[in-house]
């Protein structure tokens, strides 16, 4: 065997090898005609050797439930040896093994690679230790030997139960029998399971997963587990107890949940043992602070694991109070009753309960573009990281790295859109005439690579007639074959048909650019464009929209700003509130050609940084100040007053302030100017 079996499902090169001795061996017990067969042939010799023997090609399934048991080399062995003794050849590409998987899953990758390889026409039989190893349940296993082997015109053997499809007139009748037996054999032994699990939990042993705050403590003298392992009673983890009594009471005193699970991380506090990512969750937090085992009592059996095949997945059923063991030891009590019950009312309160029908709400431009925000602090030029919809009623936003976020805040979306549009609207009125001119002279340029273009439409245009050649004799081919030269001429076609396509559209795409191209605009019609798009961005700014103007108020705000606008939160020291900008860069020329039906590939402009939250007075006027200290020369006194005759209510000293609030707020160090920016003073 010179390859490795790799593929999900398959069995080890080992266990492959291990399985051919098996049927050497009983092949020449069995005295089959063994002459010329290799245990290190490829899987295509072995078949065409075992062919032209004349034997049937047979494919094998194994299966075990839990990572305990190991009887996969077991299955395999004894289906090899009845394989042998029955003149059928089963090579090991054609073993699938699903381990540690319980059979009432309906997908389990084993499973499915059997099914690949019974439609795929190259076996005749298919062979399982018992009928048990397809599915657990009697109806499930008998539908899929029924639908998937018998009426394929395939057979179908469980090696150990003596149940073979070819038998027409007892098959049914035994597999619905056995399977029937086995079901009641699991049901059995699950009960018998739970019956000693809850005569250890009456006796104050762990049956289970141990949770925060408490520990396992080895029990002297105490019997062994199954697997060898001491056992264990449960005990008061000092450490995390004194964490988690703190932690009721931050609750109690008013910190959020949200809060408790950041500060828990904060102190390394430990997580629960089913956790995958090393700290607690939100989920998990609250799980904590409502397990009433840390009041020193302990339930068993309070939930039961039940199966759906309907959904295939196991679900927790509550089970009655009679049916529920407990037991009360004040020495493993970590939180008192009154704070325990009083924050179990609090959690309570936070429940979200049933709800109703969802009312009709007419859309709204801010619930379209939330996810074209991205947070400035989390994201990288790899992976931005978006904003997603947060607060009371959804009106806000928030990075979606949640509490893991540097500078974590709530930004009101309509108001962040708002200030976008109210952006767009003073850059469109702005520099109206600049961008018609533009506009204007890059399509005289671009007139004169018509020529290049028709040249690009030519090829494009001769590479799809080729392909439709290739389509149409793929097409004649698609019916003949073995099923794997069907399937794969299927591959092909879909291959095909999707490059075609993806051709089709660039040809599209290039003849539209020459219609465009040919498109003699004015800047009278510029203008006229960028009107409509101010028409349509005033109103998105108030939030006055209907249901059609909303979506082309989206389309607007889509094109302008390239679906990316960036937040940026500036904590400030000694203040609760934090400042919230956002920036991006204007497509502007490229939105207004695309709406006047030009071609364009013009780059974004340069970035516009704004506030997207009503700043402090301070910060508001800091771009104003610098303008009037650091590029007008004003002193300070000079610049209040005209500040003053401006409408703001200031003086020198708030002047001073907001000129070194604007080198902090672009990262810049504030420079030592002379005393009165080196004017000399006014006399008196």
């Amino acid at each position: 065997m010179h390859h490795e079996l790799i593929e999900v499902g398959a069995v080890s090169l080992e266990l492959a090898r291990t399985a051919l001795n098996y049927w050497a061996m009983a092949a020449a017990i069995a005295g089959v005609d063994s002459e010329g067969f290799d245990l290190e042939a490829a899987h295509d010799e072995q078949v065409a050797w075992a062919r032209s023997k004349d034997l049937e090609i047979g494919a094998g399934y194994g299966r075990f439930s839990t990572r305990l048991q190991q009887s996969t080399e077991d299955q395999i062995r004894e289906i090899m040896y009845w394989a042998a003794r029955n003149n059928i050849f089963v090579p090991t590409m054609y073993i699938s093994v699903d381990e540690a998987v319980k059979g009432s899953r309906v997908r389990r990758a084993g499973l499915e690679r059997t099914k690949r390889i019974l439609a795929s026409g190259t076996v005749k039989v298919l062979l399982v230790y018992k009928a048990s190893r397809l599915f657990r349940q009697a109806g499930k296993g008998y539908q899929f030997v029924q639908e998937e082997v018998v009426e394929a015109g395939l057979r179908a053997v469980s090696v150990s139960q003596g149940i073979d499809t070819a038998d027409k007139t007892s098959w049914k009748l035994q597999l619905q029998i056995h399977g029937l037996m086995d079901e009641l054999l699991l049901d059995t032994i699950a009960d018998h399971v739970r019956d000693g699990q809850k005569g250890l939990f009456m006796k104050r042993m762990v049956t289970g997963a141990v949770g925060v705050g408490f520990l396992r403590k080895e029990v002297p003298g105490g019997r062994p587990t199954n697997r060898g392992l001491p056992r264990t009673e449960i005990a008061v983890d000092e450490e995390a107890a004194g964490l988690i009594c703190k932690h009721f009471k931050l609750i109690l005193s008013g910190v959020s949940i949200r809060e408790g699970v950041r500060r828990w991380n904060a102190g390394n506090g430990p997580c629960d043992p089913r956790s995958t990512t090393g700290k607690m969750s939100y989920t998990a937090y609250r799980r904590m602070l409502s397990n009433e085992r840390l009041t020193g009592r302990f339930e068993f059996g309070r939930k039961r694991n039940q199966f759906s095949t309907k959904l295939d997945y196991v679900k927790q059923i509550h089970q009655p109070d009679e049916d529920v063991e407990r037991w009360h030891d004040e020495g493993l009590r970590i939180v008192d009753d009154e704070t325990f019950y009083a924050i179990q009312c609090k959690l309570a309160k936070l429940k979200i309960g049933p709800r109703g029908p969802r009312m009709e709400k007419s859309a709204k431009l801010c619930d379209l573009t939330t996810g074209m925000f991205f947070c400035s602090h989390c994201s990288t030029l790899d992976e931005p990281v978006r904003f997603y919809m947060a607060g009371a009623n959804g009106r806000g936003m928030r990075c979606c790295s949640g509490d893991q976020c540097p500078h974590p805040s709530c930004v009101r979306r309509d108001e962040a859109v708002a200030a976008v549009c109210k952006e767009l609207t003073d850059l469109i009125t702005r520099d109206a005439n600049l961008v018609a001119e533009v506009i204007c002279r890059r399509q005289q340029l671009d007139a004169g690579g018509e020529e290049a273009l028709q040249a690009e439409i030519n090829a494009g245009e001769k590479q799809l007639r080729t392909m439709k050649n290739r389509l149409d004799g793929l097409f004649e081919f698609i019916g003949e074959g073995t099923a794997d030269e069907k399937r794969e001429a299927k591959s092909r076609l879909r291959k095909a048909i999707a490059e075609r396509d993806s051709k089709q559209a660039e040809v599209n795409r290039l003849r539209k650019s020459i219609d465009m191209s040919k498109t003699q605009l004015t800047e009278h019609d510029v203008h006229a464009r960028m009107t409509e798009m101010v028409a349509v961005l005033e109103p998105a700014a108030s939030g006055d929209l209907d249901d059609d103007a909303v979506y082309e108020a989206l389309t607007v705000f889509r094109a302008l700003t390239g679906e990316r606008v960036w937040v940026t939160v500036e904590p400030r020291a000694g203040r609760k509130q934090t400042v919230v900008r956002g920036h991006f860069r204007p497509h502007l020329i490229a939105a207004v050609s695309e709406r006047a039906g030009v071609a364009s590939n013009s780059p974004p402009g340069e970035s516009i940084s704004f506030w997207l939250r009503k700043p402090p007075r301070m910060d508001a006027i800091a771009d104003r100040v610098h303008q009037l200290i650091d590029i007008e020369g004003r002193s300070h006194r000079a610049a209040s007053k005209q500040l003053q005759d401006e409408g703001h209510d200031v003086n020198s000293s708030n002047v001073w302030n907001s000129h070194r609030r604007w080198y902090e707020m672009n990262d810049l160090p504030v420079p030592n100017i002379p005393y009165n920016n080196g004017l000399p003073r006014d006399s008196a």
